[in-house]
């Protein structure tokens, strides 16, 4: 689609992080947060709350160790261009996901619409169902086997 990011050019703005602390939930997020690449006049406290009031209406655990905290009206963030996150947490921690499997990935979405949100939301759904690249997610390979492996997978959906 013109005019619709791709999840690697996504990714690349937000960048990969190993090894994110956090013992729970509230403090996973807190770290995530933290070091989200976001324009200086974001409100990060804000971010936060609104991160955490999401999953208690409902977990982003979507199986398999992965979970996508996300805001549910992504317009509140006044950002110019959207960024994927992906996170890599020292310890699993219970997310409440679907399969009961504790979450290790964690993508984070930032978007400046509503439907750059959702258009990024179905790629990565569809993404995270191709095994080469959900191999290199659970080794936790390194940033540039991952973004070629992402590429790769993205390229699928087209065809």
């Amino acid at each position: 689609k013109p005019g619709l990011p791709s999840l690697v050019e996504a990714l690349k703005a937000g960048g990969v992080a190993y090894g994110v602390g956090g013992a729970d939930q509230p403090s996973v997020l807190r770290a995530v947060v933290d070091l989200l690449k976001l324009p200086e006049n974001i409100d990060r406290e804000f971010l936060y709350q609104i991160l955490l009031a999401r999953e208690s209406l409902g977990s982003t655990g979507v199986g398999d160790g992965v979970a996508i905290p996300h805001v549910r009206n992504p317009v509140v963030l006044h950002v110019s261009q959207p960024t994927v996150t992906l996170c890599f947490l020292a310890n699993p921690i219970d997310f409440q996901a679907i399969d009961g499997k504790p979450v290790n990935t964690l993508f984070t979405l930032i978007s400046p619409t509503v439907k750059t949100h959702l258009h990024l939301l179905s790629r990565l759904g569809f993404v995270l169902r191709n095994s080469t690249f959900k191999a290199a997610l659970k080794r936790q390979a390194p940033c540039d086997e991952l973004m070629a492996k992402l590429a790769a997978a993205e390229a699928a959906i087209h065809g």
